[in-house]
């Protein structure tokens, strides 16, 4: 049986992903005490139950963090976050980042993948990132953010 490398490579960034996912998550004790109940680029969808007080996206710090607030990427932007505030801190709620191509070079309307994640004690704050190992497509993207099943909220961005 022929192993093909492109195969290899996603599924090395899948672990990636997955491994720095598990790894990397903020808490209530975050810089990030923005008190703004909405974001601008973020739609609240009919199912939302006002879990969350906010949702961003924010380039990588360089450290594997969530940094500088935007929803504009450069291509070199490697690591992408997205930052959620929930409205209530309990421990065992469950998170889930849906990340999707919108309409970029060479796909349209596709999901790139789910992360999973549930909340401790006292961790209000919560992101999920995704990396890609090159270049991110020139395109716009979306990332849903569902709280115990139900969609929350929907953050824009794009990739130029």
């Amino acid at each position: 049986m022929t192993r093909h490398p492109a195969w290899l490579a996603v599924g090395l960034m899948l672990f990636a992903v997955i491994a720095c996912n598990l790894g990397k998550r903020s808490t209530n004790l975050s810089t990030n005490n923005a008190n703004d109940a909405s974001n601008s680029n973020s739609d609240s969808p009919s199912t939302s139950t006002g879990a969350l007080t906010k949702v961003h996206m924010a380039r990588d710090n360089g450290k594997g963090d969530p940094g500088e607030e935007t929803d504009t990427f450069n291509s070199k932007d490697r690591t992408i976050h997205c930052v959620t505030t929930l409205k209530d801190a309990k421990s065992g709620t469950q998170m889930k980042f849906s990340w999707f191509v919108v309409d970029a070079e060479g796909g349209k309307t596709e999901k790139i993948r789910d992360i999973d994640y549930t909340t401790r004690a006292l961790e209000n704050i919560v992101h999920g990132h995704l990396t890609l190992p090159q270049d991110w497509p020139s395109g716009k993207y979306k990332v849903e953010v569902f709280v115990n099943g139900n969609l929350e909220k929907t953050a824009q961005y794009s990739v130029k």
